[in-house]
């Protein structure tokens, strides 16, 4: 486990919350190895280090090296041709 890291711990960042940090009893950790992110409620996310602030891939956890321009998110090039916004047809970077 040496290679996950909180994400966001015991919060989440959602559409619904405009993206901002809400408080969740959910943790997001995150595999630096194999890119593998998931939300837990276990109690071993208070012994895991916090992700550096890197900006990582929304979809992936990989490094990102772009952001959609309509949601403002973080993605790598690979990710971001498969993301979309409804009516707004394909992603341009910004």
């Amino acid at each position: 486990m040496e290679a996950c890291r909180n994400a966001a711990h015991r919060a989440n960042y959602s559409a619904f919350n405009g993206y901002h940090r809400t408080p969740s009893p959910y943790s997001q950790v995150r595999c630096h190895t194999c890119g593998a992110v998931w939300r837990t409620k276990a109690a071993y996310v208070n012994e895991l280090p916090d992700s550096p602030p890197l900006r990582a891939c929304r979809a992936c956890a990989r490094a990102a090296d772009t952001a959609c321009r309509i949601c403002h998110q973080a993605y790598c090039g690979n990710c971001l041709t498969d993301h979309h916004h409804e009516g707004y047809g394909s992603p341009a970077t910004g």
